[in-house]
C-alpha cells in the first residue's frame, strides 16, 4: 500500500526530457558556409513581413534587416541567453517541494508485541513568509519581461549592425567609383601634358606635378578598394552569412543620397523617445521592479521560517498520529543584514535608471549636434561638387568651341571628380552620424520601414509564433 502511494508521487515529479543534442563542430562549419541569400527559410521569413522575395529583387534595408534576424549568429546566441533568463527566472520563483520522511526500525529485544517493526513517514512542509508567493510571482515576472526586453534590445542591434554595414558598402562602393573616375581622368590629363612638354608647350615641372597628382590618384584607389572590401565583409558578418554569398546581390538604399535634414528631428520628442522608449531602460525598470519584490521577500523574513511535518507511525502493532514543527532559531543572526542588502540593491537599481537616462539625454544632445554639424558640412560640399560639375561642363563646352585646351578640360573633370568624392565622404560622415542618433533613440529613423515590430523569437520558416509582435517597438 505504501508503494501505491508514493508510486503517483514520483511520476508527478517526472519532467520531459529534452532530446539530445550532438554538437557537431564540423557539420556546424558547413552549414554557415552553405548559407545563400534564397535560402527558403528566408524568402518565407520576407513574405511574412510582405517584402519582395523575387530573385531579381533588391536587397534594400529591410530585406538585409530581415536576412540578419533570420541569418545572424550573433543574434541567436543573445536569444539563447535571453531565453535562459527567463528559464531562471521561473526556476527561481518555484516554491520548495514538500520533504518525505521515513523511518523504519525492528526490536530485537524486550519484544511484547507480535510486530517488532516501528514504521514512521512524515511530510516536511515548509511554509511561506507574509506576502512570499505574491513577491516571489512579481520576481519572476520582473525577471522574464527583462528577459524579453533583452532580447528585444538584441534585435535592434542586430538591425543596427546590418543596416550600418549595408550604408557603408554602398557608400564605399560610390567613392570607389568615384576615385576611378579621378584616376582616369588624372591618366588622361597627364598624357596631354606629356604631349605639350614634347612640343615645349609647357615645362617639365608640370609634367611632375601631374604624375604626382595620378600617383596621389592610384594611392587613393587603392584605399578606397580595400575599403569596399572591408565594408563588405563586415555586412557579411552582419548578416551571419559568407562573403561569397554577397555575390551578385544587387544591394540598394533608395534616396541613400536624401538623409532628412536636422530640422525635421524635433529635439523635444526625440528626447522623450531616448528617455522612456529605450530597450535598454525596458530592462532596468523591470530589474528594479525585481528589486523592490526582493526587498518584501527579505522583510518578510523577520519571522522565523516555520515548517510543519504531519505524519504516521506504526509502533510495533500500535498506531499513531505525529506531529512535528521545525523553528528557526536567530541565535546567530536576524533578518536585518538580509533588508539592509535588498533595500541596498533596491536603490542602485533605481539609481542605475536615473543613471542611464542622464546619460541617454546627453548622448541625444551630442548626437544631434554631431549630425546638424555634418549634414551643414556636407550641404556645402555637395555644392562645391554641384560648382565643379558645372565648371567641368562650361570646360567642355569652351573646348568644343575651342576657347581652351584640352587639357584645360581634363583638368577641370579631375577637379569635378575629386569634388564628387568628397561630397560622398561628407555625405557618408552625415548618414553615419544619423544612424548614431538613431541609435541613441533605438527607434527607427531613416529611412521609412515596413517592419513595424521587431520579433523577440527567431524567425522559422513555418508560421509565425503567436507572440511574434508581443513585444515591440513600432516606428
Amino acid at each position: 500500500m505504501l508503494l501505491a502511494g508514493l508510486l503517483p508521487l514520483c511520476m508527478i515529479a517526472c519532467a520531459t526530457v529534452p532530446a539530445n543534442y550532438p554538437l557537431d563542430p564540423h557539420g556546424e562549419a558547413k552549414s554557415l558556409t552553405a548559407r545563400r541569400l534564397d535560402d527558403s527559410g528566408l524568402v518565407t521569413a520576407e513574405s511574412r513581413f510582405g517584402l519582395p522575395t523575387a530573385p531579381a529583387a533588391a536587397w534594400t534595408p529591410d530585406r538585409i534587416t530581415v536576412a540578419a534576424w533570420y541569418f545572424d549568429p550573433v543574434l541567436a546566441e543573445q536569444r539563447a541567453a535571453a531565453a535562459r533568463a527567463a528559464a531562471d527566472a521561473t526556476l527561481a520563483a518555484q516554491r520548495s517541494n514538500p520533504t518525505l520522511q521515513m523511518s523504519l526500525a525492528k526490536a530485537f529485544s524486550g519484544v511484547g508485541t507480535r510486530s517488532p517493526w516501528t514504521i514512521g513517514i512524515a511530510m516536511l512542509l515548509p511554509l511561506l513568509h507574509p506576502g512570499e508567493t505574491a513577491a516571489r510571482r512579481e520576481v519572476a515576472a520582473a525577471d522574464t519581461a527583462a528577459a524579453r526586453d533583452q532580447a528585444a534590445l538584441a534585435v535592434w542591434q542586430s538591425r543596427t549592425r546590418a543596416l550600418t554595414a549595408l550604408r557603408r558598402t554602398l557608400l564605399a562602393r560610390q567613392a570607389q567609383s568615384l576615385a576611378e573616375s579621378v584616376v582616369r581622368y588624372g591618366e588622361a590629363y597627364l598624357e596631354s601634358v606629356r604631349q605639350r612638354v614634347l612640343a615645349g608647350a609647357d615645362a617639365r615641372d608640370a609634367q611632375l606635378a601631374a604624375e604626382l597628382e595620378l600617383q596621389r590618384a592610384e594611392a587613393e584607389l587603392a584605399d578606397r578598394r580595400a575599403r569596399r572590401h572591408a565594408a563588405e565583409q563586415a555586412l557579411a558578418a552582419a548578416l551571419g552569412i559568407p562573403w561569397s554569398a554577397l555575390a551578385g546581390a544587387r544591394l540598394d538604399w533608395p534616396d541613400l543620397d536624401a538623409p532628412p535634414a536636422p530640422a525635421a528631428l524635433p529635439p523635444e520628442v526625440l528626447a522623450e523617445d531616448a528617455a522612456w522608449n529605450r530597450l535598454d531602460i525596458s530592462v532596468l525598470l523591470a530589474r528594479y521592479r525585481a528589486s523592490e519584490a526582493q526587498l518584501r521577500l527579505a522583510v518578510g523574513t523577520r519571522f522565523p521560517a516555520l515548517a510543519v511535518a504531519p505524519g504516521y507511525i506504526y509502533d510495533r502493532g500500535a498506531r499513531k498520529f505525529a506531529f512535528g514543527l521545525d523553528v528557526e532559531l536567530p541565535l546567530f543572526h536576524g533578518a536585518g543584514a538580509r533588508i539592509r542588502a535588498a533595500a541596498a540593491a533596491r536603490d542602485e537599481a533605481a539609481a542605475s535608471v536615473s543613471a542611464r537616462q542622464m546619460t541617454i539625454l546627453n548622448a541625444l544632445d551630442a548626437a544631434r549636434a554631431d549630425y546638424a554639424e555634418r549634414y551643414a558640412s556636407w550641404q556645402r560640399m555637395k555644392a562645391a561638387a554641384m560648382t565643379a560639375r558645372l565648371t567641368a561642363e562650361r570646360a567642355r563646352l569652351q573646348r568644343s568651341s575651342g576657347q581652351i585646351s584640352h587639357g584645360a578640360e581634363l583638368s577641370a573633370q579631375v577637379g569635378a571628380s575629386t569634388a564628387a568624392l568628397a561630397a560622398n565622404d561628407a555625405l557618408s560622415s552625415a548618414v553615419s552620424s544619423l544612424g548614431q542618433l538613431e541609435d541613441v533613440l533605438q527607434r527607427p529613423i531613416w529611412p521609412a520601414t515596413r517592419l513595424t515590430s521587431m520579433p523577440t523569437a527567431p524567425l522559422p520558416s513555418a508560421s509565425p509564433p503567436a507572440d511574434e509582435a508581443a513585444h515591440a517597438h513600432r516606428s
